[in-house]
């Protein structure tokens, strides 16, 4: 304690004089050089946060020049970095004029590094504790990786030190500096010229894909998107189905009940959430969203994890096509002409050729194009809960639309279907087309869904008429991330608090061709190397 409140003062009072009187050859030299390379100023002073978050002023020699772009506005680190300011960071002689607050009392020659005053509100509980006491020249962050490691290792090196302060403690780190700047250890990140910006330490979002089948792709881009966004979590995959191949793509696997088993499916699904603590879960399909959006609150409540589902009423209208013409129209959007039952009745006077789909179909499951009277007998008694319509003539679009948990509409990306094969585009290629992209646009306000929505439609001579809309990831999602819309990484930044703007920065006129590919299991369900799946024999 002594050492804490007394001797520490004394000692930095000591060794900063003597450092200064012994080192002012080398601080006159360094501030010629730097005069010379870099021009006036020669000290770099910036407001940091010391004990207790006091704002100081620190001073360092100037490292980087001001050059700016054709805006006035500051160019990158990396392009002010010159090499002379690279050399000047590496031998730590750009942190000699840090001795003058030392000896002002401003900070210590060990402890915490002095940050930026806009990352005071951004450090949570536990991080907060690096300001109880001075800040340093050197610490326990700076020995063991400096600007090399994260911020939350750093950080956490930083709260260490603060609670265990000793005489012992201090000599060591100091020794320990020493080497480092001899080694010139630690002096930059891996991904940039400085350390790079503290943004908020991240929370952990483990993510729930349910029904996640074929979804290969879509579980890919969620791992793409967490890994470039360094968050924590695994994507838990679940399938009814064991040889549901995305189940072998995700960090973990689970089996789960049919939907159709309403309320063991529920409770499956809250238990998947609190082995893993998932913070996000994902629906897929179509025969899942009325009864996830039904028990939403149960499973939010449950499980403190967000379920990516509109609300029901949103849901009701989307899965029943009957519904989604009744909205279209009361909107003012256009649809193809919906047949009555008395209208049928009178097969061969209909105006051929029609489509025929259930009312709750998915997957183009029972959709069939009709080009006369007998085959629309046939098909309605074929189909399930059929709903006849006008067929359609024209350009056929698939439009990725993204909004956030209040509705807002954060990308917008209108596909052209080349082909379809199963109801999924097996060729598409992006298209900015502006009449469509409006249109979506209010249509997503009058219908005010959340999250990835699928809208199906066509440019007809008429206008723009819609075929269905679909309140989830579609097949063909991953085209639209891979052109730069990416959902997935929306739904992270939006799960660690972000607010996000409307966008169309992704490509235009990419064109996607989508394949299948085959995985191999062994008798554990676990995925073979391909080489592994040849045998020669040469016996």
């Amino acid at each position: 304690m002594f050492y804490r409140r007394i001797g520490k003062r004394i000692f930095d009072i000591i060794l900063s004089l003597f450092a200064i009187i012994i080192l002012s050859p080398v601080l006159l030299f360094t501030a010629l050089l730097v005069r010379v390379k870099l021009g006036s100023p020669v000290l770099f002073r910036q407001k940091r946060p010391g004990y207790k978050g006091k704002i100081f002023g620190l001073y360092k020699f100037r490292s980087m020049t001001d050059g700016r772009d054709e805006k006035g506005e500051l160019l990158p680190d990396e392009e002010r970095l010159t090499s002379f300011g690279k050399w000047l960071r590496a031998s730590s002689l750009d942190e000699l004029p840090e001795f003058f607050n030392i000896l002002k009392g401003d900070m210590s020659f060990v402890g915490p590094r002095p940050l930026l005053v806009q990352y005071l509100p951004l450090y949570n509980e536990e991080q907060s504790h690096r300001h109880d006491c001075l800040p340093g020249l050197t610490g326990l962050a700076q020995v063991n990786g400096r600007n090399a490691i994260s911020w939350e290792e750093k950080f956490a090196y930083d709260v260490e030190y603060a609670r265990s302060l000793s005489f012992m403690l201090d000599m060591k780190i100091i020794f320990q500096t020493f080497a480092k700047v001899i080694k010139r250890d630690g002096i930059h990140s891996e991904n940039s010229a400085t350390m790079e910006v503290f943004t908020g330490t991240k929370k952990e979002c483990p993510i729930l894909v349910l029904s996640a089948g074929r979804r290969v792709e879509l579980i890919e881009l969620f791992k793409a998107a967490r890994d470039r966004l360094r968050i924590r979590g695994d994507i838990v995959a679940a399938d009814a189905s064991s040889l549901a191949p995305a189940l072998y793509f995700a960090d973990k696997k689970e089996i789960v009940p049919r939907i159709s088993d309403n309320d063991a499916y529920i409770a499956a699904i809250i238990e998947i959430c609190k082995k893993y603590a998932i913070s996000l879960i994902v629906p897929t399909i179509d025969t899942e969203l009325i009864l996830l959006s039904e028990r939403k609150e149960e499973i939010e409540g449950a499980t403190g994890a967000k379920v990516l589902v509109s609300d029901s009423s949103v849901i009701h209208i989307c899965r029943d096509k009957r519904n989604t013409q009744d909205f279209l129209e009361k909107n003012g959007f256009l649809a193809p002409r919906r047949f009555t039952e008395e209208e049928l009745k009178d097969k061969a006077a209909l105006p051929y050729p029609l489509f025929i789909k259930p009312i709750d179909g998915s997957s183009s499951i029972q959709a069939y194009k009709v080009n006369n009277a007998e085959e629309l007998g046939s098909y309605l008694e074929l189909v399930e809960k059929p709903m006849v319509q006008q067929c359609m003539e024209g350009t056929e679009f698939t439009v990725d639309a993204f909004l956030d948990f209040e509705g807002r509409l954060i990308s917008l990306v209108p596909r052209r279907r080349i082909a379809v094969r199963s109801g999924e585009i097996a060729k598409g290629s992006i298209v900015k087309d502006r009449e469509i992209m409006d249109d979506v646009t209010r249509l997503m306000q009058a219908l005010k869904p959340i999250g990835q929505i699928t809208v199906q439609c066509m440019k007809t001579e008429r206008g723009i008429e819609y075929i269905e809309i679909n309140p989830r990831f579609g097949g063909g999602a991953p085209m639209s991330i891979m052109a730069g819309a990416d959902s997935c990484e929306y739904l992270y930044r939006l799960m660690q608090g972000e607010k996000l703007d409307y966008s169309e920065d992704y490509r235009d006129g990419l064109t996607f061709l989508r394949f299948d590919k085959s995985i191999a299991l062994d008798q554990n369900m676990e995925i073979l190397d391909p080489s592994a799946t040849v045998q020669t024999d040469k016996k």
